[in-house]
């Protein structure tokens, strides 16, 4: 016999056999609601206990009646106590996953299932088109200040060229050329030092009126006099004491070259085009000579000891590897994005900044794709739970009235409420219901 708690709606399995007075009593554990129960009704529904049992005959159902907790003992006397043996509570608590949570995740399996395969090939594809963008960014920057600085030695290469093609110039005399030199240091004022030599390397003429020197040993008057058309060195100006840049081309008459004009200039204006392009907060620039001595920096420390730049990562894969973009990691440690140009002296033009910021926009488009795969996730789940509603709700209406048909509650109403399949199980409970009202019919009716 099955007894439901009018208060709380928990359910015992009740054995009348243990009852030895008219009445029993016991209180129920889910709200101490005392539930007082009459032998002789408990033995006229133990003779259908057979249908009733045909109700709870699945595996589920017997499982449920294995819980057995202790029952309160009351004192009566014309009333029994039940006892342990008697009352068995049925658990209303199921394992397992229910058919709300079933719903919500077959739902979010359909509708992101698709959404995710879209978002992560999207995504993806977004981040490798900024990243492109952004290494495309770089790759542009050096050009363009590298090419900066070829126009710059290329200006001044050509006012060398032209004033080497004088005819004052070619005749190597002292007093003409002094002149053009001097013409060449007014009109050109950053070129603090205008000369010549001759093919011994012997200063010949000079823009200062100082005494003449002799630049045989000099680097550059060996490459022009070798045969080259231009020649340079980076180095601090003895008179000036600043970094400076020495051009030098060939002096020819009659297509043999007799002397070797050159210029001494200070570097300023390639100082300025490096130090003044800034990028974000951590962005920089810096150029290295062949050699890979520094020749502009943002540190002009730096610049003044002409500091070895050759192991610096930028300059190793550009050198080395041939590579124009390169993650790495500075001195500090932080990671950074670099890339280089070099120039038709082949210096090497390097930009770099930390790999955050020059990816600040690809980080701001992941995390605007993360919050809006949140928020599609949530209204997935509300969307879902709504739905779920609808069709839970009328289900558990209708395993509430199945369960209490199943104690004995033959006149619990249900109406169904759709045409659907949830309408045809409602019917069908009403039809179950209606059979079980005529089974206990008759059982009573031979009974008398």
């Amino acid at each position: 016999m099955i007894v439901i708690c009018e208060k709380c709606g928990l359910k015992y399995k009740i054995d009348p056999t243990k009852i030895k007075s008219k009445r029993a009593r016991f209180t129920c554990k889910g709200c101490d609601e005392v539930i007082i129960l009459d032998k002789e009704e408990l033995i006229q529904d133990s003779e259908i206990a057979a249908l009733e049992d045909s109700l709870f005959s699945s595996s589920s159902a017997k499982e449920e009646l294995e819980s057995t907790p202790e029952a309160e003992e009351l004192a009566d006397s014309d009333q029994d106590t039940f006892t342990e043996e008697a009352v068995q509570s049925i658990p209303r608590k199921r394992s397992g996953l229910g058919l709300t949570g079933k719903v919500v995740l077959l739902m979010l399996l359909v509708s992101l299932l698709p959404g995710a395969i879209y978002f992560g090939l999207s995504f993806q594809q977004t981040n490798q088109r900024i990243k492109a963008d952004s290494n495309n960014y770089g790759l542009q920057i050096s050009d363009i200040l590298a090419k900066e600085v070829d126009e710059w030695v290329d200006k001044n290469t050509r006012v060398l060229e032209t004033v080497a093609n004088l005819s004052q110039m070619k005749g190597m005399i002292q007093w003409q050329q002094e002149e053009l030199l001097k013409a060449v240091q007014k009109e050109y004022p950053w070129m603090y030092l205008v000369f010549t030599t001759d093919r011994k390397g012997i200063n010949t003429a000079r823009s200062d009126g100082k005494k003449l020197k002799d630049y045989s040993n000099r680097q550059y008057v060996k490459d022009i006099i070798s045969g080259k058309k231009l020649a340079w060195q980076n180095l601090i100006g003895k008179t000036s004491k600043k970094p400076a840049l020495v051009l030098a081309v060939p002096i020819t008459k009659d297509g043999e070259t007799v002397g070797v004009l050159a210029t001494a200039m200070t570097r300023d204006a390639i100082s300025k085009l490096v130090t003044n392009w800034k990028q974000g907060e951590t962005g920089s620039v810096f150029l290295v000579d062949q050699n890979d001595k520094v020749v502009a920096h943002q540190n002009n420390a730096f610049v003044v000891e002409q500091k070895d730049m050759s192991t610096n990562p930028l300059v190793q894969a550009s050198r080395k590897d041939k590579k124009r973009s390169v993650e790495f990691k500075d001195v500090g440690g932080q990671e950074a994005l670099g890339f280089t140009q070099k120039t038709k002296l082949g210096w090497l033009l390097a930009i770099q900044q930390d790999k955050d910021e020059a990816y600040s926009e690809l980080k701001k488009a992941q995390q605007f794709a993360y919050t809006l795969l949140g928020i599609t996730v949530i209204v997935i789940i509300l969307i879902s739970l709504l739905a779920s509603r609808a069709i839970v709700t009328p289900i558990k209406k209708l395993t509430d009235a199945a369960n209490r048909i199943s104690v004995g509650e033959l006149d619990v109403e249900i109406s169904p409420a759709s045409s659907d399949e949830i309408g045809d199980l409602a019917n069908a409970i009403i039809r179950m219901q209606d059979s079980i009202r005529l089974s206990i019919s008759r059982l009573r009716k031979k009974r008398r």
